[in-house]
């Protein structure tokens, strides 16, 4: 029985499976597929998005966290900001992993840009 011929990403997957579970796991999730082999630009890029827009949610949460304790009467302007930012993470996450899942690439604004420049080099 013959096996199927590799398909250049990582540990042999579909391409649009690779790219959907590195956005659906989140940072892990492309850090394994981004170091798990494979020149596929599709699924290269949507490990390096993936890793960066975790980063720079985490990065935000701390930040407005910062202001908010620092500042302590603006905290009702800070907290409803915090909870925003969450909001637009979850759905950033839920609609990068379906299109992915669906084959199609994913460019988030500000976040592909930064993503670029980061990760230019293996992309």
């Amino acid at each position: 029985m013959a096996s199927q011929p590799t398909q250049d990403t990582p540990f042999g997957l579909d391409q649009n499976v690779a790219a959907g579970l590195a956005y659906l796991l989140g940072p892990v999730g492309g850090i394994v597929m981004i170091v798990g082999g494979g020149t596929n630009h599709f699924v290269k890029w949507a490990a390096a998005q993936s890793i960066t827009l975790w980063a720079t949610a985490v990065v935000l949460r701390i930040a407005l966290s910062i202001v908010g304790s620092i500042l302590h009467f603006l905290i009702l302007i800070i907290f409803p900001v915090i909870m925003l930012v969450g909001l637009l993470m979850f759905a950033a996450w839920l609609w990068t992993s379906i299109t992915a899942f669906q084959g199609k690439e994913v460019r988030l604004p500000v976040i592909a840009d930064i993503t670029t420049r980061l990760f230019g080099s293996i992309l």
